[in-house]
């Protein structure tokens, strides 16, 4: 049996004339009524199953162009819905930036970072604002929340901006409630101090201010509050721990305070008091 599936398989134009041939005879030898039910026998045994897989066989590949379409058409329109949500949290974040600016009675220019740092403390970052907006260096930025850094350098249209949580960054702060002064400094980015006299009135939950000292901050910018305190190998200070304001790891929009840093000013006013000497 398989020796003739082989045979017809192999030889298969040869054996579809023999059989066209062989089925030509039988209708032509048969009678009207014979020859309707050898049609009929082939329509259901050969024809209409060739016919049933045709139709089956395009419908499966239409149903799988149909499928590829759809799950396009899903991916683009998922797209699209992530892409309106971020916009709409970016215009809320925008819309909080605004509303903590209204508080300033500072010159505020708004930014986006769009650059980070890619070292694990996170030194610095670049904002989509630069000369061709107003900005120079030394510039204070913040956000929402409170300090983030100063510009240090600045291009056309972007500019970068030095963070506080860099270790070589060092920042003039006080206790708002009391007015202590102190340097904030960071070791690792994450670990925020000052040292202060021991006899300090400083307390845990305290706010922390820039203090306006060092010519770059103005004085009154929320930098974080006291999380704990601890007493210093010398016994005549103690160390005071900042829980910083602004997260810097989702740090996204900021405004840049375009203000005169102090010392430059003042360093104009002394050039120019020497020029009028005579």
């Amino acid at each position: 049996m398989h020796w003739i599936l082989h045979f017809i398989l192999k030889h298969r134009t040869t054996s579809s004339f023999f059989l066209c041939i062989a089925l030509c005879s039988i209708m032509l030898s048969n009678s009207q009524s014979g020859k309707q039910r050898i049609a009929q026998a082939l329509l259901l045994s050969v024809f209409y199953p060739v016919q049933y897989t045709v139709s089956l066989s395009s419908n499966i590949g239409n149903i799988f162009a149909e499928n590829k379409r759809l799950r396009l058409e899903v991916a683009m329109l998922r797209t699209k819905l992530l892409l309106s949500q971020e916009d709409a949290n970016t215009h809320l974040r925008m819309d909080k930036l605004y509303e903590a600016g209204d508080r300033l009675s500072y010159d505020l220019y708004p930014a986006r970072v769009v650059v980070r740092d890619p070292s694990y403390i996170l030194r610095s970052i670049a904002i989509n604002a630069g000369s061709a907006d107003n900005v120079v260096v030394n510039m204070p930025v913040i956000n929402q929340d409170g300090l983030v850094g100063k510009v240090i350098q600045v291009l056309p249209h972007v500019s970068r901006v030095h963070l506080i949580k860099d270790p070589s960054c060092k920042t003039s702060v006080m206790i708002k409630r009391s007015r202590t002064i102190g340097i904030l400094e960071t070791d690792n980015g994450s670990n925020f101090f000052f040292k202060c006299q021991e006899h300090s009135n400083v307390q845990s939950g305290d706010t922390v201010l820039t203090s306006g000292l060092g010519g770059i901050y103005p004085k009154g910018l929320i930098a974080g509050i006291v999380s704990h305190i601890e007493i210093d190998n010398d016994p005549l200070f103690k160390i005071v721990y900042i829980q910083t304001a602004v997260n810097f790891d989702h740090l996204e929009e900021v405004f840049v305070i375009r203000v005169s840093p102090q010392w430059s000013a003042l360093n104009q006013d002394m050039d120019s008091l020497q020029m009028e000497k005579p």
